[in-house]
């Protein structure tokens, strides 16, 4: 059972969403620290997801329509936030001397963005809602509630670190900057259409 909610946590993290292209946009942009602190802010988003699902909050959460809706809203603006940022950002990447005050500005947003991302993100409390429906019973302990918890942390945590790495890499790096302003407007594109149709679920989810 252990291995099958470790599976589980690390095909949620393969799957292309929101945190996905998120951590991708700050490893191309900024490289590998930045890109790892984008993964830790999605894990630690995570802990928060998984607190409230252990302790009985999600279905609190499910039941509260009004809160739900502006956990909702809130995820969709910063993710326009972040898209809008990448189609309109400088066509040269910013440089950092490692340990400068900019250096460490900039790895504290990363970890701002992966963190916002995920926690805003209302779908991620339904994943925790299926996963867990799934893998636990009413006799389940509690401890082992968040023993499938951090499972789930650890995985998605690896996957993202190592896509840090891999799109930080020299070799891709290259390939990269030859087209950066294409990859940029594409992850953008990609985030705004993320925002926009949790934005046209949310208005039309609710007129009908």
């Amino acid at each position: 059972m252990f291995v099958e909610v470790f599976l589980v946590g690390i095909l949620a993290g393969i799957s292309p969403g929101p945190d996905f292209f998120v951590v991708m946009k700050n490893s191309l942009n900024f490289g590998v620290r930045v890109g790892v602190a984008t993964a830790i802010g999605i894990a630690c988003a995570l802990i928060v997801h998984i607190a409230y699902t252990v302790m009985g909050f999600a279905f609190l959460l499910q039941q509260s329509t009004g809160l739900f809706y502006a956990i909702q809203l809130a995820g969709a603006l910063y993710l326009l936030w972040l898209g809008f940022g990448a189609l309109t950002a400088a066509s040269g990447g910013e440089t950092f001397t490692p340990g400068t005050l900019a250096e460490k500005k900039r790895t504290l947003q990363g970890f701002r963005d992966g963190f916002l991302c995920n926690v805003l993100n209302p779908k991620a409390a339904l994943f925790f809602l299926s996963v867990f429906s799934q893998f636990l019973t009413p006799d389940t302990s509690s401890a082992v509630r968040w023993i499938y918890g951090i499972e789930i942390i650890v995985a998605v945590a690896l996957w993202f670190v190592t896509l840090s790495f891999l799109v930080s890499s020299a070799r891709f790096r290259k390939f990269y900057e030859r087209y950066r302003v294409w990859f940029d407007r594409l992850l953008g594109a990609v985030l705004l259409y993320f925002a926009l149709r949790i934005i046209f679920t949310f208005v039309f989810g609710r007129l009908l």
